[in-house]
């Protein structure tokens, strides 16, 4: 058994001497490249250990060990709420289509009562008929400049039949 160890150590060596000696040879040609290369990407390089340093810092300095307990309270607190507003979710989705309640058929039906365009309408015709009606000299509106914003806009009012 000592032979076959002594005979694959032997074969090994010759094998792995020709290979060292190439690999030292390109070293040596190679290192002044590698000198300037390391001299050319010093800021770099400190600025990466910078970064570095800066990322792992709370590792070093065991920080994470202090705050898991909140880290793991605050995670379980926003897994309960997400799970908590979608159970809301869908139960207000399941009561909505079981009840027939859809917000957007209330709109519609907003929307089809008097526009702003037909109250204006007739309200201008409402003011004619009363124009006509006086004896007065009849009120002339130029065209102006209009004001933009809240100001110039209509107030809508509420007719009664009283």
């Amino acid at each position: 058994m000592a032979d076959t160890r002594a005979i694959v150590s032997t074969v090994l060596y010759c094998l792995w001497w020709p290979t060292s000696k190439i690999i030292y040879a390109i070293q040596t040609i190679l290192s002044p490249f590698w000198t300037i290369l390391q001299f050319v990407f010093l800021p770099l390089t400190y600025l990466l250990h910078a970064v570095l340093s800066i990322i792992l810092f709370p590792f070093r300095h065991h920080i994470l060990d202090r705050i898991e307990t909140i880290y793991i309270w605050l995670g379980i607190a926003g897994l309960i709420g997400c799970m908590s507003g979608a159970a809301i979710f869908l139960i207000f989705k399941v009561l909505t289509s079981a009840l027939n309640i859809d917000g957007a058929a209330e709109s519609k039906a907003r929307a089809e009562g008097r526009t702003i365009i037909e109250y204006r309408a007739a309200r201008r015709e409402k003011e004619e008929a009363s124009a006509e009606i006086s004896l007065g000299p009849a009120v002339v509106r130029l065209a102006g400049p209009r004001r933009r914003g809240l100001t110039s806009q209509a107030i809508m009012e509420e007719e009664s039949e009283f």
